[in-house]
């Protein structure tokens, strides 16, 4: 067991969140999926952390925490909605792994469907989250007082096998998707106008409908009613169904982030995507084949699917762009460097 030079707590146990001490990289018991992939990133920044007493809590929540004071780092999780913790003029800094900020990703103006309306409604919906608390951190600073640093860190991966990776022009599949298609798998209207169902019901029909065209082409569907439904099936399965895919489609989440982005990248697949974050020191430039609407899936599989030196280029740059940017090693890197460079 690796000695660590800073303290560890996990927060997500039942119930009610209850503090259990915890030693990176190991897992914990109950076992939480997310600390697979956090768990090695605390542990390279311990390693790489030039200080020692600090205490971290990996949490969802956003108004508690079991101390506080300059000496405590949060790892925030989960949060859609782009809140700004209660906490944060109590805390030294706050790592978070979704949006810090409302991210619009696409215009409807320019480009108007049902999908680009409802995803600006979604938008306007985590700005009335974010605005309010936004403000008073604002305020805080401008005042002088104390307002912890809050940066933006990558969702991660999560149900996916460490695998050797398969050379990319030897894989089964041109085309991969599993996943769910609805969020909690009914037909509330809340469902139906939801950005994730929308975009993924289309996703799904287009794929469905290039099979049909292209019966040369390998495309394989692995598709559950909701996102539990999806959490709850056979990982195995699913690794090794994405490391034998040469593309892989990577629909937008509920919010815009997703596991599935970090899981194509990570097995060296090109990532069709309709929806990318563009301000992130981790998204900006990825190697991706971004689509404005998945109408456009024929076009564009096809004439990437034809050029075999831009498919090895991508492929490369993927495997590359998830080492430097997604991997453990290096998300672990940024907290420490950021951290260490933090005068408090």
């Amino acid at each position: 067991m690796t000695e660590l030079r800073n303290t560890y707590v996990n927060c997500q146990n039942p119930p009610e969140n209850k503090p259990l001490p915890w030693h990176p990289p190991e897992l914990t018991d109950p076992f939480r999926p997310d600390i697979v992939y956090f768990g090695p990133v605390l542990a390279e920044m311990d390693r790489q952390l030039n200080m020692s007493g600090l205490t971290f809590y990996f949490t969802e929540s956003l108004d508690w925490l079991p101390s506080y004071g300059l000496d405590v780092v949060v790892v925030l999780l989960g949060d859609e909605f782009t809140r700004v913790p209660g906490y944060f003029g109590d805390v030294r800094a706050i790592f978070k792994n979704y949006t810090v900020q409302p991210a619009l990703t696409n215009n409807v103006l320019r480009e108007p469907s049902w999908i680009n309306l409802w995803s600006f409604a979604w938008y306007l919906r985590t700005c009335a989250y974010h605005v309010p608390a936004s403000k008073r951190y604002r305020e805080r600073r401008r005042e002088g007082r104390w307002a912890a640093p809050i940066w933006r860190i990558p969702v991660g991966v999560v149900d996916q096998l460490e695998l050797p990776v398969k050379p990319f022009f030897e894989r089964r599949h041109d085309i991969f998707f599993g996943g769910s298609v609805g969020h909690h798998g009914d037909e509330r209207i809340k469902e139906r106008i939801n950005p994730k169902v929308m975009a993924r019901r289309q996703m799904v029909e287009q794929a469905q409908r290039l099979a049909e065209r292209h019966p040369e082409l390998s495309v394989e569907l692995v598709t559950t009613v909701g996102f539990q439904h999806s959490m709850d099936a056979d990982p195995v399965a699913y690794s090794h169904s994405l490391m034998d895919s040469r593309l892989a489609l990577v629909p937008r989440g509920t919010a815009i982030d997703t596991f599935r982005f970090w899981q194509a990248l990570r097995y060296g697949c090109v990532a069709i995507v309709d929806t990318v974050p563009r301000h992130p020191w981790f998204y900006e430039g990825a190697p991706v084949v971004r689509l404005s609407r998945w109408s456009q899936l024929e076009d564009v599989v096809t004439r990437v699917l034809s050029d075999r030196e831009r498919l090895e280029r991508l492929h490369r740059a993927s495997l590359e762009w998830w080492r430097t940017r997604g991997s453990p090693e290096a998300v672990g890197a940024y907290m420490a460097d950021r951290l260490n460079s933090l005068v408090v």
